[in-house]
Order: structure tokens, then C-alpha cells, then sequence
């Protein structure tokens, strides 16, 4: 059977890629081996036996002769056992490269997975972050546009307290007393400053001359406007008295249209008063017992009946429109006492005066002009006091 030598220190055989070297022990190894056993060994023994050896004693090549095979080619069992142990070797290295490169790929694949989370997590965040400066971009620019209206407004506050002082200076000018105006001027100096104030002042001043001019003749044109309607409206109104009045006048001629000689002597008084032209002689018409008296109405009443009554000498002569003499309280003189109340009320019905002015359209006219001492309300009262002491 061949001899299949090897060498202790590496476990490979022997073959002819290798020297083989021996020592004087007599133990055999790869020539490379034995002295990196030498370089790393403290001793220098023998790495079989642990005999002491020197490097003196060392062959350093062994010459084997190899028989050939049959067929001619070379057998080399060794060889071929030392490339597999070798690729054995190679293989089992790479295969705990793999298994690293394995370790290695799971660890990339968790540092992998957890950079994914990482990535989300930053997303988010640099979502959340953007959202954040937009917010405060648009607050930036808010408290920009704040800080601009502000400026503004400080510049306009600036403006309108330095216009505030102008006023208060032509308030001065325009109110205050000769001593103030004086001071304030002494005060402002004599610089361009105070002549462009001055200027200001005089020109201020020109307006408000103006302004108060316009507004004089605007209120002057206003009072003469009034004036004209307020001399119109009196002339109306005294037109509208002239027919009420009349129109009063007849219902007091209807009333006493009755043919006692009490009404006859109301009569003749009526018509010997100074009443106006156009009244005419009296009739018959309605009377109501309330104080507003319906001018449409135009039924007839029945003529009462003549009441037996003392007669009371009157004459003419002595006859005067004294309103003292009637008491209400005095019975046994009521057909006295009530024709000095109808002279009373007629002397006042009748009081007219002539009076000349403004007929509303530039120009004077005269017209008559009742004068009354007692109001209408009054004279109202006294009429329906006479209707109803005739019924």
C-alpha cells in the first residue's frame, strides 16, 4: 500500500507543488511550514517529537520518485485529496462569508426596515414642519401687513397731530384774544418755518372769510325767502278768518232769526255794528249742541214759539256795548243781562282794522285786519253759551 505522507502542521500531503523538509528527528513536513513554525514557535523544537532542532540541521528538500501508472498517466491521490481538503477549506470559508454576508444582509434589512419607519416618521415630520412655516409665513405676512398699517397709522397719527396743532393754532387765530394771536406768533420765530405758518394761517383765514360770507348770504337769501312765505301765510290766514268769521256771522244771523223782540234787538244791533258789506240778512239753518258747527247742513228747524216775557224798556241812546253789566248769577234780569252778553260778543266779533303790507309778490297792499281781544277758543265758547241760552 503507497504511503500517503502529510504534514503535521498545515494537514496536507504531501506533493510535488510543496518542498518537503526534514530534520534530524526524522519528521517530515512542508518546507514553508517549518519555518513559520520556527519564526512563531519561543523554541526551536521539533513540532512532532518536541525535540530540540536547529535550523542548521534542517534538509530542506526531499526528492521522492514516483512510480508511473499503467495507462501512462500520473495518479496523484494526494494531490487530489490536498485540492479537495483545499477546496473544502475555500468552500467552507465562503460559506461563512454567506452565512455573514447573511448576518449582514438581516442586519440591512432591519437597519432597512427601521430607516423606512425613520423615513416616515422624518415625511411626517417634514409634512408637519411645512405645514408649520406656511402658518407662519402667513403670520409673517399678517404681522408684515400689521407692521405696515402700523407704520401708517403712526404716520397718519404724526400727520393728523401736526394738522390737530394747525387747527388748534387757527383756533387761536380765528377765537382767541388779540394777546394770544401775539404770543403765538412771537413764539413761532421769524424762519421760513414761521412764514410758511403765517402763510398758512392767512390763507386759512381767507377760506373761513369766504365760507362765512357765502354762508351770510345764503342765510340772508333764507330769511328773505321766509320772510316772503311768512307774509303769504299771514295773508291766507287773515283771508281764512275773514271767511270763518263770516261764516260765524251767519250761523249767529240764522240762530237769531227767531221774531222776539229780545232777537230783534240782537238783529239790529248786528247790522248797526261795523260788520263787513257782504253780510247778508239773516235766515233759518241748524245749530248742534257741540262745539264744532257742520257748514253743509242745510235741513230747516222749526221756528219756537214767541215766550211771554217782561218787557224791558231799552232805549236806543243809552243803549251800550258794556260788558260788565252781565251776571249769570242775576235771574230776574236774564233778558238784559243776555243782550249785553250778544253786544259784548258782537263788539268783539266786529273790531276791524285797515292795515297795509306785503301782498307775497314784492309788492304792498292794504287789507282789513280783525282785531280781537279774546281768543278763538273764547269767542267759540261765548257763541255756543248764546245757542244755548236760546234753546
Amino acid at each position: 500500500m503507497p504511503i500517503r505522507a502529510y504534514c503535521t502542521i498545515c494537514s496536507d500531503f504531501f506533493d510535488n507543488s510543496k518542498d518537503v523538509a526534514a530534520i534530524h528527528c526524522g519528521h517530515t513536513f512542508h518546507y514553508a511550514c517549518l519555518l513559520q513554525w520556527f519564526q512563531s514557535a519561543p523554541n526551536k523544537t521539533c513540532p512532532q517529537c518536541r525535540k530540540q532542532v536547529s535550523t542548521r540541521h534542517i534538509i530542506n528538500k526531499l526528492f521522492f520518485d514516483i512510480a508511473p501508472e499503467d495507462d501512462g498517466t500520473p495518479v496523484d491521490p494526494e494531490s487530489l485529496q490536498n485540492e479537495l481538503d483545499r477546496m473544502k477549506a475555500v468552500l467552507s470559508v465562503k460559506e461563512k462569508e454567506w452565512r455573514d454576508k447573511q448576518k449582514s444582509v438581516d442586519t440591512l434589512k432591519d437597519t432597512i426596515e427601521k430607516q423606512k419607519k425613520d423615513l416616515d416618521r422624518l415625511r411626517k415630520e417634514v409634512g408637519d414642519k411645512e405645514m408649520l412655516c406656511s402658518v407662519l409665513r402667513k403670520q409673517m405676512n399678517f404681522l408684515e401687513s400689521q407692521k405696515n398699517e402700523g407704520q401708517a397709522a403712526k404716520e397718519e397719527a404724526k400727520r393728523l397731530r401736526v394738522k390737530m396743532k394747525t387747527y388748534e393754532s387757527l383756533d387761536v387765530v380765528l377765537q382767541g384774544q388779540r394777546s394770544e394771536v401775539e404770543a403765538m406768533i412771537t413764539d413761532m420765530g421769524v424762519g421760513q418755518s414761521a412764514v410758511e405758518q403765517l402763510s398758512i394761517y392767512c390763507i386759512s383765514l381767507k377760506k373761513e372769510y369766504d365760507n362765512l360770507k357765502g354762508s351770510l348770504k345764503s342765510s340772508n337769501e333764507m330769511c328773505e325767502k321766509l320772510k316772503r312765505e311768512l307774509i303769504s301765510s299771514n295773508s291766507k290766514v287773515h283771508f281764512l278768518s275773514l271767511r270763518l268769521l263770516k261764516k260765524k256771522v251767519e250761523i249767529l244771523q240764522r240762530t237769531l232769526s227767531t221774531p222776539t223782540r229780545t232777537n230783534e234787538a240782537i238783529s239790529r244791533l248786528v247790522f248797526e255794528s261795523p260788520a263787513p258789506l257782504e253780510l247778508k240778512p239773516p235766515g233759518h239753518g241748524p245749530m248742534t249742541d257741540s262745539q264744532e258747527i257742520d257748514l253743509n247742513l242745510t235741513f230747516d228747524i222749526n221756528t219756537p214759539e214767541q215766550v211771554e216775557k217782561k218787557p224791558v224798556q231799552v232805549p236806543s241812546k243809552k243803549m251800550r256795548l258794556d260788558p260788565s253789566k252781565y251776571s249769570s248769577h242775576n235771574k230776574k234780569s236774564r233778558p238784559q243781562s243776555f243782550e249785553h252778553l250778544v253786544q259784548f260778543a258782537l263788539m268783539h266779533l266786529f273790531l276791524l282794522q285797515v292795515r297795509s303790507g306785503y301782498d307775497g309778490l314784492g309788492g304792498r297792499a292794504k287789507f282789513i285786519q280783525p282785531v280781537s281781544l279774546f281768543s278763538e277758543n273764547t269767542y267759540i265758547a261765548t257763541i255756543m253759551h248764546i245757542h244755548k241760552y236760546l234753546k
